[in-house]
Order: C-alpha cells, then sequence, then structure tokens
C-alpha cells in the first residue's frame, strides 16, 4: 500500500498521516512525497515512522530542509522522480541563524513547548545515531570549502555515490532528472569527503 503526504513537515499534518497509516487495511510499504521542510520534530516524527516500518520512499517533485534532513535520510530506500530534487539547507548544529540562535525555538510534540537549540541538537544527534546516517549531511553546504559551491542558491544535494559515504546506499535518481536549477550539488576532491567526515567533531556532540 502507498501513502501521499504533500505540504510542511508540521507535527499536527504528520500526525494526520500517522493516524491514517494506522487504520489502512494493509501495512503501507511506501510513501510518496512532496515537500519543502518545516518543523524539523514533525519530519523526525515522519523519519522515525519510516525507519522503524522500513517504508520506501518516492521524492515527487521536491524533498528540501526537514523533508530532506529527516525522511530523505530515514526511509528504507529512496527513488528520486524525474526533475525532482533533494535540497539540504541546514539542520540543528548550523554555524549560521536568520535570528540569534539563543532566541531559535523548534516547536515540539506537545503544541505548548519548544525547543531550545541545545534540545534540538540533542534530539537530532540521537535520531541519526538511530538510523545510522551520518549528521554531517544537514550542514556540508555551510561548511568551508564547500560552502562556496553555493552562491546564490540556498539548497545543496549530493551525488548519490557521495549519498553512501554519510550512509545512504539506496538512493535512486531518475535518469531524465533535469539541470538543478534550485540545488547546488556538492562536489568534493578525491578522499576529501571521506577524511572530513573522519575528523569531524560532530559525532562527540561538538560544532564542526
Amino acid at each position: 500500500h502507498t501513502l501521499m503526504f504533500k505540504g510542511d513537515t508540521r507535527i499536527d499534518s504528520v500526525k494526520q498521516l500517522l493516524a491514517i497509516a494506522d487504520k489502512a487495511p494493509a501495512p503501507i510499504s511506501r510513501l510518496v512525497i512532496t515537500s519543502r521542510g518545516g518543523n524539523p520534530s514533525g519530519g523526525m516524527m515522519l523519519g522515525e515512522w519510516l525507519h522503524q516500518q522500513q517504508i520506501e520512499l518516492e521524492v515527487r517533485e521536491i524533498c528540501a530542509g526537514s523533508c530532506a534532513n529527516y525522511v530523505f535520510t530515514a526511509a528504507k530506500s529512496v527513488k528520486v522522480e524525474a526533475n525532482s530534487v533533494i535540497g539540504f539547507n541546514g539542520g540543528a548544529w548550523q554555524q549560521h541563524w536568520d535570528k540569534p540562535w539563543y532566541t531559535f525555538l523548534v516547536p515540539d510534540f506537545d503544541q505548548h513547548k519548544c525547543l531550545s537549540v541545545a534540545e534540538w541538537r540533542q534530539r537530532e544527534s540521537a535520531f541519526f545515531k538511530r538510523i545510522g546516517v551520518r549528521e554531517e549531511i544537514t550542514i556540508m553546504g555551510q561548511v568551508p570549502p564547500f560552502q562556496q559551491q553555493i552562491s546564490s542558491k540556498k539548497l545543496w544535494g549530493y551525488r548519490a555515490d557521495d549519498l553512501s559515504k554519510f550512509g545512504l546506499h539506496q538512493v535512486y535518481f531518475a535518469m531524465n532528472t533535469a539541470p538543478q536549477t534550485q540545488v547546488a550539488i556538492l562536489q568534493f576532491a578525491p578522499g576529501e569527503l571521506e577524511n572530513y567526515l573522519s575528523s569531524s567533531q560532530l559525532q562527540q556532540g561538538a560544532a564542526p
């Protein structure tokens, strides 16, 4: 059985989707998604479900922001349709904020509670450990010297062979994917990404 999700990763929207999945007459095996991201807590909630249920993901048009961080990374396998993009734009460990980081609050699962950056970082790190993917995938476009490749584009992505170095081994891009006009695909010299990941402090809970 297949479910479809279109829109932001708001907690109420994700809860509605999971309620539909829970009442489905047969187990859900595939999710088709179109999302520009949104709430990180909602994204992680959806990603946890995908990971626990071993659900395949199909990206239609776009999966960006929290969708890329927490949904794309958590699926059993991913098929990216033609003319569709995966776009990252930062996560809990990003170094650049559009407002002071100490005032940055993320809505939590409980609508009356928000997460501080420290709480978001703790939850995100635990999430990536559970799904077996390197958390650095969320920030590489903001790390020198790679950030120079982003230029005016606000989203970045990766080639399939580089995704495997973060722990994503089953991502399939349609052959006739259009030129990436919205997304800067990061390019790494031989061994450059592996060297960065091997020396990254993020696994110890330190800033990159």
